[in-house]
């Protein structure tokens, strides 16, 4: 029997998690600290999901496209995917995102506000009660960042999130009740917008 790669779909997540990143630029024009009307920007982050079903503060990336809709509003996608060993999570969300200069910064840093609403799906695999499920629920990522352009095709990011969902539930095994149930998740990423 052929034993299955537990590399194969975190490698597939980063890719599909980086065409944002990849596709988006070719599409912009603009300076990434001048932010216009009908501009696209994309990018991805590499950081850090806590309170999973499991337990565990898992290894995560992000990948998100903003189209500006003003100078300080865009509307986009927001990809999440976290998962080391047996477990994963994946969510997908529609964010909207403020934008605001900085004082003393000129345009190059921003402050971003961001909420969205969307979905999450898991694979937990506990290992300390031997269950194993699929748990799928509503996504509401909140959060905020910082933008600083360090060049006019590059931006680096720092994003604090808080994903509220109601994922996972109380399951009975071997005469006991396990937690697997969680409402909040907060990430952190540091990443890059083009």
């Amino acid at each position: 029997m052929a034993r299955r790669s537990h590399l194969g779909i975190p490698l597939l997540m980063c890719a599909v998690l980086s065409l944002p990143g990849t596709i988006v630029p070719i599409f912009c024009r603009a300076d990434v600290a001048d932010l216009a009307v009908g501009q696209w920007s994309g990018g991805g982050g590499l950081g850090f999901l806590g309170s999973t079903p499991d337990g565990i503060a898992e290894f995560a990336m992000n990948g998100h496209a903003d189209y500006f809709t003003t100078p300080r509003f865009s509307v986009g996608p927001l990809a999440q995917y976290a998962g080391i060993g047996n477990d994963f999570m994946f969510g997908l969300s529609v964010q909207a995102k403020g934008w605001w200069n900085l004082p003393n910064a000129d345009t190059r840093l921003k402050l971003v506000l961001q909420g969205g609403f969307g979905f999450i799906s898991a694979g937990i695999k506990d290992t300390d009660s031997q269950t194993a499920n699929t748990y799928g629920s509503f996504l509401i990522p909140i959060g905020i960042g910082l933008d600083y352009a360090m060049t006019s095709r590059l931006a680096v990011t720092a994003d604090l999130l808080l994903n509220f969902t109601s994922l996972g539930e109380t399951v009975r095994t071997n005469g006991r009740e396990v937690d697997l149930h969680t409402n909040l998740i907060p990430g952190f990423y540091l990443g890059v917008r083009f």
